[in-house]
């Protein structure tokens, strides 16, 4: 009943609009009225899409915006070549199936607090991160120009939104006083977000002042494994996400110290976590 009485209004208004048109012709030159009669046309047309709009459920087209989200939902390519090779000597490594659970792994420190747990329907024991809290390697390595790192994160949220943005990637010293949330405060060098809640990635350095964002599909990843890649060749830094190459640019200089660090998310909801394991670094 809503709809015949919607109709009606506008078939109504257009009638008018057509009297009132006719009225106003009979007053003006003839060439004048067969363009405003070309102008009623375009209205009546305009009226009649918006209510076919209306009727079918179409209240708004997609603009650019809508379009634009479409395309962040898209996953990024996997390598046609993946060019990541893994060093073939390790120089650490470390999956915590000697740390006792309940505790942090003893090869580990943290600038807040961690626990070994057990994940179900995963194998091997897991770092569950803390909030606001960074990770780094409790010992100090004499990192060479070209290495690899590889580790594993495990999702488990209702919605990959609940996870706050997590980080990691290298810093000038091995304090773990701060929490380092980006490459230019707490003696950061790179940092590499993963933004949860917006599905994108950005890599930042503050060696080179280089600065990037892509889109990344974290919606598809609220109870997933991701793993990570680096590979540093001098200058350069490569990072991959699920064989997604995310980063390949130079972001760190030659000269001068690095330690890698992992950053967990800023906060959780809904009691999400975000889990830590298998990492091996190489040369």
């Amino acid at each position: 009943m809503l709809f015949l009485n919607f109709n009606q209004a506008i078939m109504t208004l257009k009638r008018l609009s057509s009297l009132a048109m006719m009225g106003f012709l009979f007053h003006v030159a003839p060439a004048h009225a067969q363009l405003l009669k070309k102008f009623q046309k375009s209205l009546e047309n305009k009226a009649s899409q918006k209510v076919d709009d209306v009727l079918n459920g179409k209240k708004n087209a997609p603009g650019p915006a809508a379009e634009a989200k479409v395309e962040r939902d898209v996953p990024p390519p996997v390598e046609e070549v993946y060019a990541f090779t893994p060093g073939a000597t390790i120089i650490f490594e470390s999956d915590f199936k000697r740390d006792a659970k309940g505790l942090m792994p003893k090869k580990w420190k943290s600038s807040s607090a961690g626990t070994i747990v057990s994940i179900p329907d995963m194998p091997g024991n897991w770092l569950a991160l803390s909030p606001r809290t960074t990770y780094k390697i409790d010992s100090l390595i004499n990192l060479p120009g070209n290495f690899t790192i590889e580790f594993d994160l495990v999702t488990r949220s209702d919605e990959t939104k609940d996870i706050g943005s997590m980080s990691f990637g290298f810093a000038r010293d091995n304090s773990v006083k701060n929490y380092i949330m980006d490459a230019y405060n707490d003696n950061a060098i790179t940092n590499t977000q993963l933004h949860f809640h917006n599905s994108d990635i950005n890599n930042a350095s503050s060696d080179t002042k280089v600065h990037n964002t892509l889109s990344y599909p974290f919606a598809n990843y609220a109870n997933g494994l991701l793993h990570v890649a680096m590979a540093v060749d001098g200058e350069n830094l490569r990072v991959y996400v699920n064989k997604s190459k995310v980063l390949d640019t130079k972001m760190l200089r030659t000269d001068l110290p690095k330690y890698f660090y992992l950053s967990a998310p800023f906060d959780y909801d809904n009691q999400s976590k975000v889990y830590f394991g298998n990492f091996v670094m190489s040369k």
